[in-house]
């Protein structure tokens, strides 16, 4: 959390809480006489477990078969059912024992409180509840308007959050997390009248072989996040390792990284190619680990057949980051991360756009974390002297626009 933030989002998640707490006491008073016990418990149990099994999105937040479960309830039993429903997925027993901070907690079940209930509210003012017009498009059409209100306000609140607290562009970070997940959304609202069909049709019972699949598939995905995750970390901890081995480059991919990071967010990227960049910088120089130490630590002068060992870490860090299944896409940053816009860069001598621009950024980040560096052949260059050499270059070595930006970044640490 962004210090200078923390005041602003204090005041947001007050007003968020105190606010979904407005909306859930007005929803029990308004439809106190449409409260369903045997909904609100098959429900509850249902939307509590899904809850407890939702698997994290990419920045903050987790994504769940809730809204289904929620919606479903609304349908059958009316907004003072699905409120309740939705409060009994607060209970998160894997959040309390992360100790996950209150105020964390306390914004969730305001934003998710506000969202079902203003959708509910909406819902019911719409809805026609005779059962012979269940499949009415009308009907139909309503359960997709309160679906789409719930969604939007639910990540329209999260995205602000994120956006306030870590001081970065609302737009992107809703476009990064939430944006991707609206055919997601899209299926649940058909998830949610599929339940309700059954359970009106045939019974209670129905629900097992309806929402429990849905809970299952999310627990699948869940592992799936977490065998990524755990992939990544794996890989990250080998470039650790090789870098502790060489004092002259220990930590030099997470500042490449950072620079990256802050590149790429001048030039406007989303949060989705963002984190793929971090990815890749963090990578960018896994090839080095087939180099023989002597000649990454050779204090003298380099000779031709030493600079054409060096030569090969970029493809063999492409051939190692090809594999990982959600980088193989643009893997080809690794390989051409030392081309130069002028073609005079290897190791297929390409230039301008044909280089990725992911490439071309991470050839900037690097050769500025490089020159800084102090290394067995020469002392590091000032701040200023290597801010003089991007500038120099551009154009030539590096690309003009993305030079610039770097040198800005460069500007603004300076004064800060």
């Amino acid at each position: 959390m962004n210090r200078s933030s923390t005041p602003v989002l204090k005041i947001y998640v007050y007003f968020t809480f105190l606010a979904g707490l407005f909306v859930f006491s007005y929803i029990l008073l308004r439809y106190r006489e449409d409260i369903s016990i045997l909904g609100v418990v098959l429900f509850g149990l249902l939307a509590f477990i899904a809850d407890n099994l939702s698997a994290p999105l990419p920045k903050t937040g987790n994504v769940s078969v809730n809204p289904a479960i929620s919606f479903a309830s609304l349908i059958l039993f009316g907004p003072s059912t699905a409120i309740c429903v939705t409060a009994i997925s607060f209970f998160n027993i894997r959040e309390f024992a992360k100790k996950v901070p209150y105020y964390k907690q306390l914004f969730n079940a305001g934003q998710y409180l506000i969202s079902v209930g203003i959708a509910s509210i909406v819902f019911e003012m719409t809805y026609n509840r005779d059962v012979a017009n269940f499949f009415h498009p009308a009907n139909i059409g309503f359960v997709f308007l309160a679906a789409s209100i719930c969604f939007f306000l639910n990540t329209i609140f999260t995205a602000g959050a994120i956006s306030i607290s870590e001081r970065k562009n609302f737009k992107n970070i809703w476009i990064y997390n939430y944006a991707w997940l609206i055919p997601f959304h899209l299926f649940l609202a058909v998830m949610s009248i599929a339940v309700s069909f059954l359970y009106k049709s045939y019974g209670p019972f129905t629900i097992i072989f309806t929402s429990l699949p849905l809970i299952i598939a999310q627990y699948t995905y869940l592992l799936r996040v977490k065998e990524r995750k755990a992939l990544l970390n794996s890989i990250l901890q080998i470039v650790k390792i090789m870098e502790a081995k060489d004092q002259y480059i220990a930590g030099h991919s997470v500042r490449v990284a950072e620079y990256s990071e802050k590149i790429a967010r001048r030039l406007r990227f989303s949060e989705y190619d963002v984190e793929i960049l971090v990815n890749l910088a963090n990578l960018h120089d896994i090839g080095k680990m087939q180099i023989d130490l002597s000649i990454l630590n050779k204090p003298g002068k380099f000779y031709k057949s030493d600079w054409e060992e060096v030569k090969k870490h970029p493809g063999v860090g492409y051939e190692i980051v090809k594999e990982i299944v959600f980088l193989k896409d643009v893997a080809e940053a690794i390989l051409y991360h030392h081309e130069m816009v002028d073609g005079n860069g290897y190791p297929s001598g390409i230039k301008g756009e044909e280089i990725p621009v992911f490439a071309r950024i991470l050839a900037v980040a690097d050769a500025y974390d490089a020159m800084t560096t102090s290394r067995p052949y020469r002392p590091a260059l000032t701040k200023k002297e290597a801010m003089k050499e991007l500038r120099v270059n551009a154009s030539t070595q590096f690309d003009k626009e993305i030079s610039r930006e770097m040198i800005e970044i460069l500007k603004e640490e300076s004064t800060s």
